[in-house]
């Protein structure tokens, strides 16, 4: 009963847990490579936009082919491989590579509740996800539209849709670095034959992509049409927001369930 009782008193507060958990995580998972890897691949996405954007547009003139340009470059090069590949890579590291190396334990042993861990990893993987996605998805579809006039529209729905879209996958992912070793091999498959080609197969499909409502975001933030199904506003936010809410309560469960050693 006085264990019990020390125990109790004794236990990290939520607050303090994350913070904690976050200084500690966001080590973990900070890395030269990484950060120069993924990076270049942002600054690659950059330039090729503003050489798109020179290229097809003729040099400033502002039309809707512009403008469309510009929107379908930041879906199809931002939010298909630069938003859920970097929000991979450092959220399923998060929790995923403490585990694997067996320095969890030290954290999992401290009187401390299960979510605020949780919650803590997630957070240190936006912190270096959004970046390094919102920057060049932003810039490359701006650039691609090659500036011309209502432009903004498409840089701040480039914006919008990047930074949710990270957010949700990167809690997603810390989902997946707790369920399956090698989660990044895992989630590679599910960036490429899911987001990238089953979305492709119907309605359905399409509404169990995060893809689909990000790239919803862009298409009405923008004001441009890209030709496929396009969901509400608010709909598109609050279906990225549950999606983060639910893959943390789950990450939390399987955390608490986890053998640890």
């Amino acid at each position: 009963m006085n264990a019990a009782l020390d125990a109790q008193r004794h236990r990290v507060g939520a607050l303090r847990t994350t913070a904690l958990c976050y200084r500690v995580l966001i080590r973990q998972i900070f890395s030269v490579g990484r950060l120069v890897a993924l990076g270049a691949l942002g600054a690659v996405m950059v330039v090729v936009g503003w050489v798109v954007g020179n290229s097809a547009n003729g040099g400033g003139s502002a039309n809707a082919g512009a403008l469309f340009d510009g929107a379908s470059y930041a879906d199809g090069f931002g939010l298909i491989i630069i938003v859920p590949i970097v929000s991979l890579v450092f959220a399923a590291a998060s929790l995923g590579d403490v585990r694997d190396d067996g320095t969890l334990v030290y954290l999992w042993l401290r009187p401390m509740g299960r979510a605020p861990l949780v919650v803590a990893a997630a957070a240190a993987a936006v912190t270096v996800s959004l970046p390094l996605c919102v920057i060049p998805t932003t810039l490359g579809g701006w650039f691609a539209t090659d500036l011309v006039a209502d432009s903004g529209g498409v840089a701040l729905g480039a914006l919008a849709a990047a930074a949710l879209g990270t957010v949700a996958y990167s809690c997603l992912f810390v989902l997946l670095g707790l369920l399956f070793r090698k989660a990044v091999l895992w989630g590679i498959a599910y960036v490429l034959l899911w987001e990238g080609l089953a979305v492709g197969l119907g309605d359905f499909a399409e509404r169990l992509s995060l893809r689909g409502y990000a790239r919803s975001l862009l298409s009405r933030i923008a004001d441009v049409d890209l030709g496929f199904t396009t969901y509400g506003l608010i709909t598109a936010v609050v279906v990225l927001a549950s999606v983060s809410a639910v893959s943390l309560a789950l990450a939390a469960i399987r955390l608490a369930r986890l053998n640890v050693d």
